[in-house]
């Protein structure tokens, strides 16, 4: 676990996880790219039975590498296991004058620090957020992600299908026609708007189960699934579902879930951003390999992935935050222009657009 300083803070960067048996040949690599982030100093943590002899193998390897890489590592934390109650301690790296001086020893750090007992796995910072939505995290890296890849049981296909396909009509309607800035049906962007703002009160009469209630409800899922159905009408409302982003979590994971393609890409990304807003971003990182998994072509998850994969998280969701003012600015532009010119508007409104000049996350990005 390697850590920063930023404004005489001290944060979490980069960090890495690999198999004892792979030592030999990954940790070279590791710590040069741990390294690459100038990282403060790295703390070395080693989860094994292993006993005595093999752990001071282990933790000499380490300081061998750090030496020749010029790594600030000043010694290595071991344990069987990371459970309650589970002994600890440390292992030193004899340092000279000059690695002294350059990175510190173990000298100043409190006794507690050095050797232990684990505290109660639920009380540490890291799981804070999760016991505050009663919850938490996965017992392992399969339970973690399977929310992410289960397909709703409670609707049937059919329905979901014939769901999915209007969605993708109506989405399509509003982007071919420019039927919401120039509303030929009484429909316009403002009670598209208004839309998105029932889901989300009615999302948040669910409770702490909304995401597993909003599953049974097609009219959220297919309201949802239209607003995601392509890049135009998912960026026009992606600011509106941020600004409620413990309800959109729900919503998009119950609509990813039920639906495919373009739709389970938009809501997985909405999603991932709804949780960095939230605080959770270990939640983001999942949507968005999940995603990707699904579609590797997508560009707004490749874009986020970048951001959330190079520590820029919140301003991936700023950046989506811009995107979706500046569909917002284009649209009402449209509809100006529409006021204006009603008869040279509905003209290019029968002219099919290819939707070039259309702002959207990724112009943004």
């Amino acid at each position: 676990m390697a850590f920063e300083e930023n404004n005489g803070d001290l944060a979490l960067g980069p960090t890495l996880r690999f198999d004892i048996s792979d030592l030999s040949s990954t940790l070279a690599d590791a710590l040069t790219a741990v390294d690459y982030h100038r990282c403060v100093f790295i703390m070395p943590f080693a989860i094994t039975t292993s006993q005595d002899a093999d752990l001071l193998s282990i933790a000499g390897e380490i300081f061998h590498h750090a030496s020749l890489l010029d790594v600030p590592i000043t010694a290595m934390w071991h344990t069987t296991e990371i459970a309650d109650g589970e002994p600890f301690a440390i292992i030193e790296r004899d340092l000279d004058a000059a690695q002294l001086e350059l990175i510190g020893s173990t000298e100043d750090l409190p006794e507690s620090w050095k050797s232990g007992y684990i505290d109660k796995v639920v009380n540490s910072a890291t799981m804070e957020p999760f016991i505050k939505e009663g919850r938490l995290p996965g017992y392992d890296r399969d339970e973690a992600h399977a929310p992410l890849h289960v397909r709703n049981h409670i609707i049937d296909a059919d329905t979901l299908d014939l769901t999915q396909g209007q969605a993708l009509h109506a989405a399509a309607i509003m982007h071919e026609k420019n039927s919401l800035a120039i509303p030929r049906y009484g429909y316009g962007l403002e009670d598209l708007l208004n839309e998105c703002e029932e889901l989300i009160s009615q999302a948040a009469s669910y409770g702490f189960d909304a995401a597993d209630s909003c599953l049974h409800d097609i009219g959220i899922l297919g309201v949802a699934a239209m607003t995601m159905g392509n890049t135009y009408v998912r960026d026009l409302t992606a600011a509106t579902y941020l600004d409620h982003p413990e309800e959109t979590a729900a919503i998009m994971l119950a609509t990813s879930q039920s639906f495919t393609g373009v739709i389970r890409n938009n809501a997985l990304c909405i999603y991932a951003a709804a949780q960095i807003k939230r605080g959770m971003p270990m939640y983001a990182g999942m949507a968005l390999g999940a995603s990707q998994s699904a579609d590797r072509q997508h560009s707004l998850t490749s874009l986020m992935l970048q951001c959330y994969l190079n520590g820029l998280a919140k301003n991936c969701v700023d950046n989506i935050y811009q995107g979706s003012a500046n569909a917002r600015s284009h649209h009402y532009r449209k509809r100006a222009e529409a006021q204006e010119d009603p008869e040279g508007s509905a003209r290019a409104g029968r002219e099919k657009s290819s939707g070039a000049d259309t702002p959207d996350f990724d112009d943004a990005a």
